[in-house]
Order: structure tokens, then C-alpha cells, then sequence
């Protein structure tokens, strides 16, 4: 499995006037230019969003109100309700730096699979690995104002009597979309959202996330143009590379992307990967942080991994590279397993710092 390349991320279809039409031969080429590359990457985000299904096209008014404000010392928290559609309203926390003069730059936490949902991130989940995981709690001590909000299924968007996370409800009521596509749909009205903050500073908005929080963090870069950087920490893996693709498909509890699940049962490869999501946010800033031993690999295995990982890299990096913004995009692989120690975290935040 260590010749698994990822060499087609640059290639495209080429041919003469009659190509679109079916017209005279056609050949495989090299991208080498930006515009040939948004050719492809208009054509990737739209195989992109076939396979997240099709969801209501009603955006409705925000009709935003601040539920809530409490002085937490250094910061505070505005717990503020809003409109994601037209029947369904949610509370999300926007921590802002106290003292703030102006405006601030503003990052999107997302959870990761938690049953505290928000709370973790915002620093109420007591266990250590919630101490890992409190980014939003960690950024607006760093200067930042951040908006955290429960994904659906998760904490106070929990299906009544159903575990976190069980998403059945949602498919008897979208049967032809997918959670995924709702999380994006979420995190799009979060960024409208926080468009109103008058403390957040809507040209420089940012998101982060681990495990979940993590994945639709990449996923988001490739389709929504308003954020400007993001970090993503164990988030997504190489499905050319993975030992049970069925992950991103399940058939029951969280499942995110039914649409893929022919792919998974015949075999055949996803019709977009990792490698591609990644390179769809250039020339905007990504950080890529996953370890070596995840998404059931061991430890042992990563002699296997590291190669794999680190050509994906670099066919990503000539992306950026086209753009003249090699430095926008950053892997950070290590050997500590599905978490977010401090050595990650603090990368990821000074990458943010950075770049927004």
C-alpha cells in the first residue's frame, strides 16, 4: 500500500474546440497554470457537493438575540440564539476577549464527537481530554473572538431519546441530503452569524476542529469562501488509504455521507478525496494535523503511513505552490494517536495567529 500516489491531483482533461462537446481526442494533462487549476477546482466542488445530497435552498433570516452575556473575567460570553432554517433555532457562545477595543479576528470552534457538545470547547468539560479540546476557551485568551455552537445531534441538538449522535430523525426527514451536508450548512450560517458580532472582524475568520470538528473544518474550507484559514486536527484520512472506508458511510448511528456508500460497498474509489478538499482552500490558509497512528492504524504501522502521508503533502503543497502561497499550506504529522496535545494545539494556534 506504500505506492499509493497522489499524482492525479494535478492532472485535467485536455483537448481542442470540440472537447466539452465530445469532439476529437481528448488526453490527461498537467496543471501548471491557475487558471487551469479553478477549472478543476470548480469541477471538484461540484462532484463535491453531488455527493452531500441535496438539501432546502430557504435561507432564512438570522433574526439573532442575545439570550444571555456573563463576565467571565478575562472574556465574555454571549449566548446567542439564531435562525440556521426556517424551523429550527439554535443557541451559539461567542467568546469575546474583555477589553476588547475595535474589532478582533473571529475563529469557528467545532466539536468533536462529544455528548458536551459546545461545552467542551468553551472550557465546561472537566476531564482532561476536555482541557485538550476547550480551543474556543484557549483562542479568546489569545485575542480572538470565537463562536462555538452544538452540531446537530450533539448535546442540546440531541435527537429526544436517541444517544448523541444517532442522526435517523434527520434522514425521515431529508432523505436525499446528508448530515455532512447539513454540518455545512450549519457552519455557513455560524459565519453569517458571526458577520453580525460587532466585535468580530468579518474579514478575518477562522475555523478549527478536532475529530469531527476536524473534518468538517476541511470540508468547509473547500466550499466557503469567507473563511480565510483554518486548522483541522485528526479530522479526515486518505480514503485511497483506509482500512474501512464504510466510516464516512455508515449505515447506522452517525452517519454523514450516504451518498458515498455505493462507492464503499462496490469497491470503486470516492469521487473526491482528501488530498483534493485540501487544495480546494488555496490559495487561503489550511493546517493539516493528523496522526500517523489513527483511523485504525497502529502504532507499528506507522513505517507505512509516514510515506503515504507525506506524498499527499507535497502533491497538496504544488497546489498552493501555483498560487505563490506554498507557506498557507502546513501538514503536521505525529505519533500520539487521536487527540490534540498541547505541542498540536499550540502549533495550531500560532498558525491562526499567523495567518489571520
Amino acid at each position: 500500500m506504500t505506492d499509493i500516489s497522489f499524482d492525479d491531483l494535478l492532472e485535467i482533461r485536455r483537448g481542442g474546440d470540440g472537447l466539452t462537446m465530445g469532439g476529437g481526442a481528448s488526453h490527461i494533462g498537467r496543471i501548471d497554470t491557475v487558471e487551469e487549476w479553478e477549472t478543476k477546482a470548480e469541477a471538484l466542488r461540484a462532484i463535491f457537493r453531488q455527493t452531500l445530497g441535496r438539501g432546502p435552498t430557504e435561507v432564512p433570516p438570522l433574526d439573532a438575540e442575545i439570550v444571555s452575556e456573563t463576565d467571565h473575567g478575562d472574556h465574555v460570553k454571549r449566548s446567542i440564539a439564531y435562525n440556521v432554517a426556517p424551523d429550527e433555532r439554535i443557541v451559539a457562545d461567542a467568546l469575546i476577549p474583555a477589553g476588547l477595543n475595535g474589532t478582533a479576528p473571529a475563529v469557528l470552534c467545532i466539536h468533536p464527537t462529544t455528548p458536551y457538545g459546545r461545552e467542551q470547547v468553551i472550557g465546561n468539560d472537566p476531564s482532561e481530554k476536555g482541557r485538550d479540546r476547550a480551543y474556543a476557551l484557549h483562542l479568546v485568551r489569545r485575542g480572538f473572538v470565537t463562536l462555538a455552537y452544538d452540531l446537530l445531534s450533539a448535546n442540546q441538538r440531541k435527537y429526544e431519546g436517541l444517544r448523541d449522535f444517532d442522526t435517523a430523525p434527520f434522514y425521515e426527514k431529508f432523505p436525499e441530503w446528508s448530515v455532512r451536508g447539513k454540518d455545512l450548512w450549519d457552519l455557513s450560517r455560524a459565519v453569517d452569524l458571526l458577520e453580525t458580532i460587532p466585535e468580530a472582524d468579518d474579514g478575518r475568520i477562522g475555523s478549527i476542529g478536532h475529530s469531527q470538528g476536524g473534518g468538517i473544518t476541511i470540508h468547509a474550507m473547500a466550499l466557503e469562501p469567507r473563511i480565510s484559514a483554518g486548522v483541522a486536527s485528526c479530522g479526515d484520512w486518505p480514503a485511497r488509504f483506509s482500512k474501512n472506508p464504510f466510516n464516512n458511510a455508515r449505515t447506522g448511528w452517525w452517519v454523514g455521507r450516504p451518498f458515498l456508500r455505493p462507492y464503499c460497498q462496490t469497491g470503486k474509489p470516492f469521487p473526491i478525496e482528501l488530498h483534493e478538499y485540501l487544495a480546494l482552500a488555496a490559495p487561503r490558509a489550511i493546517m493539516h494535523i493528523t496522526a500517523l497512528n489513527d483511523f485504525k492504524y497502529s502504532l507499528e504501522e506507522t513505517r507505512l503511513t509516514r510515506p503515504v502521508l507525506e506524498r499527499m503533502g507535497e502533491s497538496v503543497t504544488r497546489v498552493f505552490s501555483l498560487y505563490g502561497a506554498r507557506e498557507n499550506f502546513r501538514q503536521v504529522l505525529h505519533e500520539e494517536g487521536h487527540g490534540f496535545a498541547d505541542a498540536q494545539r499550540e502549533m495550531g494556534y500560532a498558525f491562526l495567529e499567523t495567518k489571520l
